[in-house]
């Protein structure tokens, strides 16, 4: 990814649906620009987390990031290999739902399926149904959404409703949704704008837009398409890539968190080399590149505190189950693995 740093941020107003905001310096520094960079943080800060519960069985891994110390879980008890094929995972109470490969079925689309957990096990995989683009997929702790498949809804993307029963067909698909944990809304990235809305009898509506052009904000944003992650303790967490320039090699991933008013919090900078998946938990934002590196820096601060490589893990997609426990699934070895960071 390339090898500069941020531009230098600018201060700028924007005018909300019904708010409007000064943006501010994230947390991260007072520059604005994100914290650290490749390898560990300098005197990275103490993070009093939760303590955890008692682990039924002895971690498959485990790996340090600064002087902390990751545990990795393997979930066995079925069998993905060659199931799963999904850019993103969520969960839902005790299940992981996920996106599974076209050649599984008959039909030969996507679907999407689920399994439960319990501590390092999993069982009961059950298919929900056709899904489409497999970096669709959220939930608000109560629902879990997804894109339709355009082959089996007449050619037009459809909004897929599982409300912990069973899985329906609702209206249109919408953009590129979070769902928000704390409640009923969705915020939801619609060609530049940045809108909160809510489901009602399985159709989108708007309550406002929090952001009207989200490309007017800083100069770099005229040049990236943004993508929703995740709504967690009341932030929008939304990535980005910066294109390379100035013989770069590659570009460069980015996380950027906003309040509910459309403000800018701060920002993350994500693993350079063949990025993957972001997770924003308790206490921290990850990063990860396939190559098995994990970048984790502190949520409230955006302050590095350290790197990892893990050789043994391919990490493609992440989701926080809860607390600072991250659900992962691996796409060479093809298996689901818990990792408490």
């Amino acid at each position: 990814m390339q090898k500069r740093t941020l531009a230098k941020r600018i201060a700028a107003g924007f005018l909300t649906g019904l708010v409007s905001a000064a943006l501010l310096t994230g947390c991260g520094g007072s520059s604005g620009k994100p914290s650290g960079g490749s390898g560990a943080a300098n005197n990275p800060p103490k993070i009093e987390v939760p303590a955890r519960a008692p682990v039924s069985t002895a971690p498959t891994m485990t790996f340090k990031f600064g002087e902390t110390e990751a545990k990795v879980y393997e979930l066995t008890g079925v069998d993905l290999k060659d199931i799963i094929r999904s850019g993103k995972i969520v969960t839902l109470g005790d299940d992981i739902f996920f996106h599974t490969d076209t050649k599984h079925y008959e039909d030969k689309v996507q679907h999407m399926n689920k399994v439960t957990m319990k501590n390092e096990t999993i069982s009961n995989l059950v298919d929900l149904g056709p899904s489409g683009d497999i970096s669709e997929l959220t939930t608000n702790g109560k629902t879990v959404v997804w894109q339709s498949s355009r082959k089996a809804t007449d050619g037009k993307d459809k909004l897929m409703i599982y409300d912990g029963k069973e899985a329906n067909v609702a209206g249109k698909w919408s953009g590129s949704p979070a769902g928000d944990p704390d409640s009923d809304k969705f915020y939801v990235l619609w060609g530049h704008e940045l809108r909160e809305q809510h489901l009602e009898n399985g159709e989108w509506k708007i309550d406002k837009k929090l952001i009207e052009d989200y490309q007017k904000i800083d100069p770099e944003f005229g040049r990236v398409a943004f993508k929703n992650v995740c709504v967690s303790k009341g932030e929008i967490y939304i990535r980005y890539f910066l294109p390379k320039k100035d013989g770069a090699k590659n570009d460069t991933p980015m996380l950027i968190a906003f309040d509910k008013s459309g403000k800018e919090l701060r920002r993350y900078e994500g693993v350079k080399e063949l990025p993957r998946g972001w997770a924003v938990t308790e206490n921290y934002v990850i990063a990860t590149g396939s190559q098995g590196v994990f970048r984790v820096y502190e949520r409230k601060t955006a302050k590095l505190l350290g790197e990892a490589k893990v050789d043994k893990l391919r990490p493609f997609a992440l989701w926080t189950s809860k607390g600072n426990d991250v659900i992962l699934y691996d796409d060479r070895a093809k298996k689901l693995y818990r990792v408490d960071f």
